[in-house]
């Protein structure tokens, strides 16, 4: 287990659909250069999307984002 650290978090938390979508774009270039991964883009901003959401809760509630 190991905590994110809190810029990350608030990151995440405050990113717009727009900037999720791009990081999932980068994402998924990246992995699939480097390991060959067949995750689609929808399977990486989906992912994206789960952790904001987890984010904009642990800011709201003065918690931390834990994986």
């Amino acid at each position: 287990m190991f905590a994110l650290p809190q810029r990350l978090t608030r990151a995440l938390a405050n990113a717009s659909s727009a900037e999720l979508e791009e990081l999932a774009g980068r994402w998924s270039t990246r992995v699939r250069s480097e390991d060959g991964d067949d995750m689609t883009d929808d399977d990486l901003l989906a992912v994206l999307q789960g952790v904001a959401r987890l984010a904009a809760s642990a800011v709201d509630t003065g918690g931390g984002l834990y994986s």
